[in-house]
């Protein structure tokens, strides 16, 4: 420096040499050598795609290549998505969690280069290649996604079979074994899965064995490996990055080959609100994780859950602990066929559950229920809850005691055939439940049904079927129906209880309107308490209420009384064969009934009949084999139908009462409006007379269809139809009257309007005699087999039709057929009935007809 005065300093980088004096002048040389400098980072990728929890390494050029300085450092700009770290020189980048983010990378000069890096969607499992034509998944085909077979590069080598112009199936285009696994990792993709079907469209796809990985922000897993019967296991943590999950409807339905799942495998689904069907059919799925859905609170739905799981032994451990919105549990365990027992606080916390039906129906290893099993349940539908669990013997007492918003229990054990007894007060104050049906039909070893079991269900209305077919149920609690005053129907409530031997009270059921079929078959009861039913102003059938119940022997006074509605007592009483006491005020105030078809059929130890058995009756028309085959009944009272003042039709109504002697002569006096006494006293072999003015007081009577078949009569009263004109058909009426001898002349003289007498006397094998113009004067158009079997009649044929024309006749096929001591002459009587248009077998072995050989054969046979 020239100016002494200056300063001046002098920054030398490297080595440097020099001299220096103490005074004057200085003079300095410098040596510089030229240091090369970071001028560019080159990376070996610039954007990354990868899986959560998958490494990438980056390789990192530092120009110019003879650059003395070539560290540099690394930088993320969001750690959450990934990571990045030196590692021999390179850089390792980790995905994290799904996003996107920067890798930086930096020179000490400070220069840098950006790796991009996107954490993006993954589905990871574990294939075999049984066929490499065949489709490994199912996605939507305007994804950019990639698949890495295994050798780590992602690759685009596949094409697509479409499904619909949106999503097809894909299939590789890679060189793959068949028979080998492969480890598949398709990047990028928020559609992936293994659905097989689409609309009518159905693929079989290579078998997914492992699901690893399973990534996205996907809303929904509806099917997404429903039916992959090969896959056998789902890894830990398989399901954690899916945060946005609403609906996993038959994620796993049908996986057949499933043994296992992973615990916690749902614990991050926090919003999803549906797994009906998730694992319906996991046939080889044998236990059930502890918690497995505990704590999602949104879930409503878990209908068929584990349906037809049927290896499953035990429904778990806290299982849908604290799932608060839930509400419906329908067919969860349904055909689990191998279930042991209810598992521990399953439903503990369930505060919204309202529907159960069918939640272990068929789950016939079932062998204990948890006590505490609904604890926090409030209720509402148990239909077939426990439908078929064979093996269930014993219930815990008051099992629904805190579901006071139940309402329905139908067929809620139906089927438990190994089921001994329900324990007292069971569902005792469950205050909404209006249905009971079927809820023990087929328990067919239940023995006692305890106290009050029903008591306080004050809005129960349905009890049909409550224990139908428990064949050996002998003790039902009297108060089992206690306070329920909505009941409405029992229809079949203890059909086929064979070994009950007492009614229990119905005192407070005044809402009731049917018991039909109530106790059919109790083949054990003795007897029908007085006023069982009295004042059941509602009721309107007891339709084979007590058919079969063969030990019943008395019915108590006022047993029906005053129930008003009641219009049908079909078969009440058939075949109460023990039955010889009834209460003659039994149907008092009875005034509706309108049908007693049936009522006391077969009753064939009944041989006395109160007087005023009927007497309120007052809205009866019919009574078909009311009485039929009661064969002790030897006679009847006078005034037993004297109530029945609208009486129409006595079809069967004695029929076969083989032990009837004696008809009151006034027996129909008060049945005015009759009109059909069909079949009346068939069969009654015993009756031997019959009053001559048993229809007098029937003037519309207009027909006497087998009236007297069978029966033993030996002659028959003159008058007998004198009082009704308007009868137009006598067909069998005296029918195989074995006994009888003779028909008096007038005995349809008053039948103005008859024109049917087909079969009349038919088999009337001892009758000799017939009056002199029985059908004169009326205007008879078919007399076909009126004596036909008639083997002793040898009266002569033209007495009988003794006069010169019966031009009405047209039809006398096999009337005088094997009479064969019919006397007269068969032509004289052919020439009578000039407009006949039906003949054969008129004369069958007629043989001592005077010209019986010189009767044409159509006459006698069907041949000329």
């Amino acid at each position: 420096a020239r100016n002494l005065r200056s300063w001046f300093s002098v920054h030398v980088f490297g080595r440097l040499q020099g001299t220096s004096y103490a005074a004057g002048y200085m003079y300095a040389t410098e040596k510089i050598t030229p240091r090369f400098v970071q001028l560019q980072v080159i990376l070996s990728r610039y954007e990354l795609n990868l899986a959560p929890g998958d490494a990438e390494t980056v390789t990192v050029t530092i120009l110019p290549e003879y650059a003395e300085d070539k560290t540099f450092t690394v930088t993320t700009s969001d750690k959450t998505i990934a990571t990045a770290r030196i590692v021999n020189g390179a850089i390792l980048v980790t995905g994290v969690k799904r996003g996107t983010c920067s890798v930086t990378v930096t020179t000490t000069n400070g220069v840098s280069a950006v790796i991009n890096v996107k954490v993006v969607a993954v589905m990871k499992f574990i294939t075999r290649i049984d066929n490499a034509s065949r489709p490994l998944f199912y996605v939507r085909m305007d994804e950019d996604f990639t698949i890495d077979y295994g050798d780590g590069t992602d690759s685009r080598e596949y094409r697509f079979d479409a499904a619909s112009a949106v999503y097809g199936w894909v299939i590789p285009t890679r060189d793959v074994v068949e028979g080998e696994e492969y480890t598949i990792t398709v990047k990028n993709t928020e559609t992936a899965s293994f659905q097989r079907t689409s609309g009518n469209v159905s693929v079989t796809l290579n078998p997914v064995q492992e699901i690893i990985l399973l990534t996205g922000d996907r809303d929904n897993l509806v099917s997404f490996a429903s039916g992959a019967t090969g896959l056998y296991k789902v890894h830990a943590g398989a399901f954690d990055d899916l945060p946005n999950i609403q609906n996993c409807n038959s994620v796993f339905r049908g996986c057949s080959s499933l043994t296992e799942l992973p615990e916690l495998l749902f614990a991050r689904f926090s919003g999803t609100t549906n797994f009906s069907s998730a694992f319906y059919g996991c046939t080889a799925l044998a236990a059930v994780p502890d918690g497995l859905f505990s704590e999602l609170s949104q879930v409503t739905l878990f209908t068929s859950v584990f349906e037809n799981c049927t290896r499953l032994l035990s429904a778990g451990k806290n299982t849908f602990q604290g799932c608060a919105a839930a509400t419906h549990f329908t067919s969860a365990f349904s055909g689990c066929t191998s279930l042991i027992d209810t598992g521990t606080g399953i439903f503990d916390g369930c505060v919204s559950g309202n529907n159960f039906g069918y939640t272990f129906d068929g789950c016939r290893a079932l062998t204990t229920l948890s006590e505490d099993l609904f604890s926090d349940v409030p209720g509402g539908v148990f239909t077939a809850i426990f439908r078929n669990c064979t093996a269930l013997t014993q219930l815990p007492p008051r099992l629904f005691r805190n579901c006071l918003e139940a309402t329905h229990f139908g067929g809620a054990f139906s089927g438990c055939t190994q089921l001994l007894s329900v324990p007292d007060e069971f569902f005792k104050d469950l205050p909404l439940v209006n249905h009971f049906g079927t809820v023990f039909s087929g328990c067919s070893s239940l023995v006692k049904a305890g106290k009050a079991v029903f008591s306080g269900c004050a809005l129960a209305q349905t009890f049909s079927s409550a224990f139908y077919y428990c064949r050996v149920l002998e003790e039902v609690g009297d108060d089992i129906f206690e306070g329920c005053v909505s009941a409405t129907t029992f229809a079949s409530v203890f059909n086929s209880c064979t070994a009950l031997t007492a009614l229990p009270s119905f005192v407070d059921c005044n809402k009731a309107t049917s018991f039909d079929r109530a106790f059919y078959a109790c083949s054990s009861l003795t007897s029908i308490r007085a006023e069982a039913f009295a004042g059941k102003a509602l009721v309107t059938t007891f339709y084979y209420a007590f058919t079969q119940c063969t030990s019943l022997k008395t019915i108590g006074a006022g047993a029906f009384r005053d129930c008003g509605s009641l219009t049908n007592l079909t078969c009440t009483f058939m075949g109460c064969t023990a039955l010889v006491s009834l209460a003659g005020d039994m149907f008092a105030g009875c005034s509706k009934v309108t049908n007693v078809t049936g009522l006391f059929n077969q009753c064939s130890g009944l041989a006395v009949l109160p007087e005023k058995l009927f007497s309120d009756l007052t809205s009866l028309t019919a009574m078909g084999s009311t009485f039929q085959d009661c064969t002790a009944l030897a006679a009847l009272p006078s005034d037993l139908f004297a109530g029945c003042v609208n009486l129409t039709s006595l079809t069967l109504t004695f029929s076969g009462c083989t032990a009837l002697a004696v008809l009151p002569a006034d027996l129909l006096k008060h049945n005015t409006l009759l009109i059909s006494a069909g079949s009346t006293f068939y069969g009654c072999a015993a009756l031997v007379n019959i009053p001559p003015s048993l229809f007098a007081s029937c003037p519309l009577i207009t027909a006497f269809g087998a009236t007297f078949q069978n029966t033993g009569v030996v002659e028959i009263p003159e008058n007998l139809f004198s009082g009704n004109p308007l009868v137009t058909a006598y067909g069998q009426t005296f029918r195989g009257c074995k006994n009888l001898r003779s028909v008096p002349a007038g005995l349809f003289v008053a039948s103005i309007n008859a024109t049917t007498f087909t079969n009349v006397f038919a088999e009337c094998v001892a009758l000799e005699e017939v009056g002199a113009g029985l059908l004169n004067n009326l205007p008879a158009t078919t007399i076909g087999y009126l004596f036909d079997g008639c083997v002793q009649l040898r009266t002569n044929v033209s007495t009988i039709f003794n006069l010169s024309s019966y031009s009405t006749i047209v039809t006398t096929t096999a009337t005088f057929r094997g009479c064969s001591a019919l006397t007269g002459k068969g032509l004289v009587f052919m020439g009578k009935v000039p407009n006949i248009t039906a003949h054969y077998y008129a004369f069958y072995n007629c043989t001592s007809l005077d010209d019986f050989a010189d009767l044409p054969g159509n006459w006698i046979t069907n041949k000329l």
